[in-house]
């Protein structure tokens, strides 16, 4: 990257990966590894009713995604942080991942490394993972702390169905904390009764933004205190760790926000309580957001 001068481009599907948009402008506006600032945030949401999820296998996400990331190219990125563990998983299957023109890293990664480095910190610990069902059925975090010495018995995974797109809704909406219960419950049998020190590691963003209410459900379902991972946090402080050196206390930042679907009025209200401490202007960028219906092709 230049190091006066750079475009960075978040991507999730949904406002999940918002918070690390938000996270890494809200760092940059106080200490920026870069003179000149251009933040895009580009929701790849395909459709209004449905997301990733919802397609019918791999070959039809993978094709709807690749769409997105060439319309991703089009605002030249010198960097696409994939913000979405769903994305990230579906990534490599698409024609785009093999150009290599743009570096694009994917939160799956910052997911596994938190992962082993609490693991490996505490031997008898175990993790659960709580994560879409695309991202859950790929066993993409599972294989690769495997590979990496972690035994498969330390491993405990929940696919949430729906509850992605639920929090994408209305993330304060009561359904949310019903269903949150519901998998920490489900997590809770697959850990049963044996000892040790246990991590929730939430492997979909949207899942960020009810950390407390994922803690506390587990905690009640095991009578165990819960230690949350969150790879959020990790991907947005990857960027200043692989820009080290020189600061600049007051860089020019412009910000764009992009979106294929229409978000109500509502929906900007809700993630506005979210994410104004860590970021007033992610938030004026949200409310002035652009909404493209051809934005990418999705058939």
């Amino acid at each position: 990257m230049n190091k006066t001068k750079t475009t960075l481009l978040v991507t999730d599907s949904g406002l999940g990966g918002l918070s690390v948009f938000a996270d890494i402008a809200g760092r940059m506006e106080k200490n920026a590894p870069f003179e000149q600032i251009s933040l895009v945030y580009f929701n790849a949401w395909p459709f209004e009713d449905k997301g990733y999820n919802h397609l019918p296998d791999m070959a039809a996400k993978a094709m709807v995604f690749n769409n997105a990331m060439e319309a991703m190219a089009k605002f030249s990125p010198d960097a696409i942080l994939i913000a979405c563990n769903t994305l990230s998983v579906i990534y490599p299957f698409t024609p785009f991942s093999r150009t290599g023109q743009i570096q694009v890293t994917g939160i799956v990664d910052h997911g596994v490394d938190l992962i082993y480095d609490h693991l490996v910190q505490t031997p008898d610990s175990r993790v659960v993972i709580f994560g879409t069902p695309t991202t859950i059925g790929e066993k993409t975090h599972e294989r690769a702390l495997v590979n990496l010495g972690i035994a498969p018995g330390r491993i405990i995974t929940q696919g949430c169905i729906d509850l992605a797109g639920k929090i994408e809704r209305d993330p304060f909406n009561p359904d949310v904390f019903r269903m949150i219960d519901a998998n920490a419950k489900q997590a809770a049998l697959k850990l049963g009764p044996s000892g040790g020190k246990i991590f929730a590691a939430l492997c979909c963003t949207h899942f960020g933004y009810c950390s407390t209410g994922f803690a506390a459900a587990l905690e009640n379902h095991t009578r165990n205190k819960i230690f949350i991972l969150n790879p959020n946090i990790r991907m947005a402080q990857a960027v200043f760790d692989k820009n080290p050196g020189s600061r600049f206390a007051c860089p020019e930042i412009t910000m764009k926000i992009v979106s294929r679907v229409c978000w109500e009025d509502a929906r900007i209200t809700s993630y506005e309580k979210l994410l104004k401490t860590l970021s007033p202007r992610t938030v004026d960028a949200l409310k002035h957001y652009t909404w493209d219906k051809n934005l990418f092709q999705v058939t």
